[in-house]
């Protein structure tokens, strides 16, 4: 009788966490109705664009109380040397970063072998070079001249530099010249690590930079950030245990590992004091750009003569233009920001 009452009670809970997932399941599903059809435009369409936007050098910036929730004590030291603020660099090439971790998959301090020392060797390659591209989308966005990876890789290649102790064989002053460039930044992926003991999971990534002046091999600017991405759960009864160790799997993924290296570098590069002056000089030339190019350019109240319909040749449009030089042989050139054949 006894044995047939805890099945009976055993049964019931479980019925009650059916019934609770289910009743959960449709509150999501009816919300995620709700939002998408929230779309509609709640303003008049005249607000105006090109305001001073607001946190501009805090904005994504760990406070303390940030890290104390989180559990992420990543925060590390960055100096900035009195150089960059009397002379800093316009152009700036970001060199291959350096995986000091190695290709193999980390998990719980254990390094686990690839099949074969070519997949580790492409391992530790995008590794290293996904932070660098996560590192270059933030700095692009800054007012320096950023040199196209690409370019920079392709160039290095050319050079016969293509392991770290090359790189570092080669004085910053040498490199620069090639790549035509003010400074150059070094890194170093000091962590890329993962583990998971069921009710707890961390992903763990590290970067070290460093700034280095091509004229006189000095550094403008260095610092090390690293991204303890934590997640600690609570199972009160064997089934909340099973549904956590799960939940903390499934944080295991590679989306999750792209998120706490996306987070690494945005933390290094706002860090980088702003340089007002740069800002003030391409605005100034932007400027003269659209006063030349508006002297010759049609206002929106000039009339289109297109008298194609009478058999008349009319002026061809831009793409008609575009094609034409392109069968001519004389592309367009690629339009840049700043007068230099490679950045932005």
């Amino acid at each position: 009788m006894i044995a047939i009452n805890k099945q009976m009670k055993i049964s019931i809970s479980f019925r009650n966490i059916a019934k609770s997932l289910v009743v959960l399941a449709l509150i999501a599903i009816s919300t995620a109705g709700c939002f998408s059809r929230n779309s509609d435009r709640k303003t008049t369409g005249e607000e105006p664009f090109f305001q001073g936007e607001e946190g501009l050098e805090e904005h994504g910036k760990k406070k303390t109380l940030d890290r104390i929730y989180q559990l992420d004590p990543g925060d590390k030291e960055f100096n900035i040397s009195d150089k960059f603020y009397t002379d800093p660099p316009r152009k700036i090439a970001i060199l291959p970063f350096d995986n000091l971790i190695g290709g193999k998959y980390i998990l719980n301090s254990v390094p686990i072998p690839r099949f074969s020392k070519e997949e580790t060797d492409g391992w530790n390659w995008t590794y290293a070079n996904r932070l660098r591209r996560f590192f270059f989308g933030h700095f692009a966005s800054r007012e320096f001249v950023d040199i196209e990876l690409m370019y920079v890789d392709k160039m290095l290649q050319e050079l016969g530099i293509v392991t770290p102790n090359d790189l570092y064989k080669i004085p910053a002053q040498e490199l620069g010249g090639i790549l035509d460039a003010d400074a150059l930044i070094y890194g170093k992926v000091t962590e890329y690590k993962n583990s998971y003991y069921m009710l707890y999971k961390q992903i763990r990534v590290g970067l070290s930079i460093k700034c280095v002046s091509t004229k006189d091999g000095s550094i403008f600017f260095e610092g090390e950030q690293v991204r303890h991405d934590n997640d600690i759960r609570v199972a009160t009864n064997p089934f909340d245990f099973v549904i956590a160790s799960f939940q903390n799997s499934m944080s295991m993924r590679d989306v999750y590992a792209a998120r706490a290296s996306e987070e690494v570098v945005r933390e290094l590069v706002i860090r980088i004091p702003i340089v007002n002056s740069f800002i003030e000089e391409k605005e100034q030339r932007i400027k003269e750009r659209i006063k030349a190019k508006l002297s010759f350019l049609p206002t929106l109240n000039t009339p289109v003569i297109d008298t194609d319909n009478d058999g008349d040749t009319a002026a061809p449009s831009m793409l008609d233009k575009t094609e034409t030089r392109a069968q001519a042989g004389h592309p367009d050139p690629i339009t840049r920001t700043e007068d230099f054949p490679v950045g932005s």
